[in-house]
């Protein structure tokens, strides 16, 4: 069953679609019919909105509520990743597509030292918002991410981060650092139970093409932050994320 983020969806027993867009993906693309669901939802609320179409025209479909589906498996995590900028769009691009779908809550792409000069102009920043909207639709997620691109260096986006959240760095060398498998045991990451309010703050800081420097590398350590050594084989910088991420997952 298709699945597609509605704003305005207020749990509506008849909706009438009007969106162009939305008509072009449901009539021209994906040539749906009279009878046949699709799902909405809003990330307001942790549940989807099935919809059965009964009724197609040129400018608009008339959409009747079937049920409604709990979605309530988020993760009770807030988890932060600060992606130093990569030197193309597209891994960009790549990073939030993957990423979103293993729940992430908030992108931070800050410029590292090392980080070459990108331009995000508007029209960019918005293509990459629609990415994150589209990964969200195919990943059956309900949270949008917040998506942040700063020219701050790595010690100002230090300066924001709570002093109560678990914060790891990665590495390409072993000396001095810690496994993914030690974040286990003993225990370095440590999980709320579900349905608790209060959420876990994580910090993931990923290094750019050519790594951390040796200055920037120093400020993490001093800052209290894990170094995780990943293995004797170096990731890309779009990489990392998703590895690592999806690992720490399957410990909650």
């Amino acid at each position: 069953m298709n699945r597609f983020y509605f704003p305005n969806l207020e749990n509506q027993e008849n909706i009438i679609l009007k969106e162009k867009e939305l008509l072009n993906q449901l009539i021209i693309v994906l040539r749906l019919k009279i009878w046949d669901n699709i799902i909405l939802f809003n990330w307001k609320d942790n549940e989807d909105f099935v919809y059965k179409i009964i009724e197609i025209s040129k400018k608009e479909i008339n959409l009747d509520l079937v049920e409604t589906i709990d979605k309530n498996s988020e993760l009770n995590i807030n988890l932060s990743v600060f992606q130093s900028l990569p030197n193309k769009l597209s891994k960009i691009e790549y990073i939030l597509q993957k990423w979103v779908e293993v729940w992430i809550t908030k992108f931070i792409f800050f410029r590292a030292e090392r980080s070459q000069k990108l331009s995000l102009i508007w029209a960019k920043l918005s293509r990459l918002n629609k990415i994150i909207i589209e990964a969200i639709e195919q990943s059956w997620r309900n949270i949008i991410p917040e998506l942040i691109i700063s020219e701050d260096n790595i010690s100002n986006q230090i300066s924001n981060i709570n002093n109560s959240s678990t914060n790891l760095f990665f590495h390409t060398k072993s000396e001095n650092s810690i496994s993914l498998k030690e974040l286990i045991n003993p225990p370095i990451l440590t999980f709320p139970p579900k349905g608790e309010r209060d959420k876990k703050e994580i910090n993931l800081f990923i290094w750019p093409e050519w790594w951390f420097s040796d200055r920037e590398i120093e400020i993490l350590k001093k800052s209290n932050f894990k170094n995780i050594y990943l293995w004797n084989r170096i990731l890309r910088t779009e990489t990392v994320s998703s590895v690592v991420w999806f690992f720490i997952s399957q410990i909650i």
